[in-house]
Parts: structure tokens; C-alpha cells; sequence
């Protein structure tokens, strides 16, 4: 019994290996468009394995951008908080990625920070707003 499990895990691991190599990396990205306050946007996302620290976006600034392929073992899964406002007092913790039960290749989601709330748009589609800010 023991000699099959090590054996299914085997021709498991050379599946996951051949596949992530032709697999291209979702992307997500965010991007501040703060038209009326022009403020800085903070970002800070991370998954159960990997934080990605702080970053500090300018009205209009080049996206903040990471990409990541799907685990085949654990459901992949970023969550990000956002903060806006001269004091940061408006914020807001979402899920900006989370894979479906099969892995998924080059998805792209594009998170956009607009002074109404944060909108997203899926593989280059209509932005759609999603969330609304939270206030301290």
C-alpha cells in the first residue's frame, strides 16, 4: 500500500510540473485612478504562503502588479486591503484572487481604486464596480 501512495505522488508531481511549465502566470494588478482626491493609494496583498508587503501608489501611477500560478494542492487564494483618504481613513480588505477548483493559466484581474470604490475588470473586460470603501 505504501509503495502505490509513493508512486501516485510521483506521476502526481511530474503532472504538476509538466503542466505549471506550459501554464502561463495569473497576473493581478492594481492600479490607483483617484481622480477627485488625487491621494495616495496603499496596497498590501498577500496569500497564506507569500506576503507581499506595503507599496504606495500616486494618482495614476504605473500599476502595482504580481502574477503567481495556481497550487495544485492548496486552492490558491490573495486577499488585499486597500486605504485611500489624507489619513488613510478609508480602506477596504478583499479577496482580489481566488482560483476556481481547477487551476487556471494567464488569467489576468485588474483591481482599479476609484474615488467611489473599487472596481474590477476579468481578462481585459468592463471594469465592474465590486466594492465600496469602508470608513474609520
Amino acid at each position: 500500500m505504501k509503495l502505490v501512495f509513493i508512486f501516485l505522488y510521483l506521476i502526481f508531481s511530474l503532472h504538476v510540473e509538466l503542466n505549471e511549465a506550459e501554464c502561463h502566470k495569473n497576473i493581478v494588478d492594481v492600479k490607483n485612478n483617484l481622480t477627485l482626491s488625487r491621494s495616495i493609494l496603499k496596497v498590501h496583498c498577500q496569500s497564506r504562503d507569500d506576503d507581499l508587503g506595503e507599496h504606495f501608489l500616486r494618482f495614476q501611477d504605473v500599476a502595482y502588479t504580481f502574477s503567481f500560478h495556481d497550487s495544485f494542492v492548496v486552492q490558491t487564494r490573495f486577499k488585499c486591503i486597500l486605504w485611500k483618504g489624507a489619513n488613510l481613513e478609508y480602506h477596504k480588505t478583499f479577496v482580489a484572487y481566488e482560483a476556481d477548483a481547477f487551476p487556471e493559466c494567464g488569467v489576468l484581474y485588474s483591481w482599479e481604486a476609484r474615488d467611489d470604490g473599487i472596481y474590477l475588470s476579468k481578462n481585459g473586460g468592463l471594469m465592474k464596480l465590486m466594492y465600496l470603501w469602508d470608513i474609520d
